[in-house]
């Protein structure tokens, strides 16, 4: 389901937001100061996947996703939809010591709990700098305005 603002893209599977991830942001700015430095290692095609992604819920993009391939065998919208919901799956990615991916279970309770516009407007929050640019997961300052970044806390 697309939601009003048409931001679906940044709804996913697992709970994370993509409108922070530093790969998309990279992207749509066309700033690479939000590349990790991992990022900065890929080869330009993977590169290119990645900064071009519209969102794992949108096309072909992320096929190989185990949430998405899970959702879509059992024709649900969203893993929050599922009777399973939380899942084991969703559990050990929560806690698998990726930065970004701390947090999803709560983004997801919320997801389920208050609806994809309100979520959508809970991320944009969290993700978005007082002087109003947007941050990625691993900005230390606002590439705007150089505030520092205090590490958002799960909404």
């Amino acid at each position: 389901m697309l939601n009003r603002n048409g931001e679906n893209g940044y709804v996913t599977y697992c709970g994370v937001y993509c409108g922070a991830c530093s790969h998309k942001l990279t992207g749509v700015t066309q700033d690479p100061r939000h590349m990790t430095e991992k990022a900065r290692q890929l080869d330009p095609e993977e590169l290119k996947y990645w900064t071009s992604c519209p969102g794992c819920r949108i096309g072909k993009h992320r096929d190989d996703c185990d949430f998405k391939i899970c959702a879509k065998g059992k024709n649900l919208d969203l893993c929050v939809d599922c009777p399973s919901f939380p899942c084991k799956f969703q559990q050990e990615f929560n806690s698998d010591g990726v930065p970004h991916h701390a947090g999803s279970l709560a983004s997801l309770a919320v997801l389920k709990e208050q609806g994809q516009d309100a979520w959508l407007a809970v991320q944009r929050e969290k993700w978005t700098c007082d002087c109003g640019a947007k941050l990625s997961w691993y900005l230390k300052q606002c590439l705007k305005c150089g505030q520092s970044v205090q590490e958002p806390s799960p909404k």
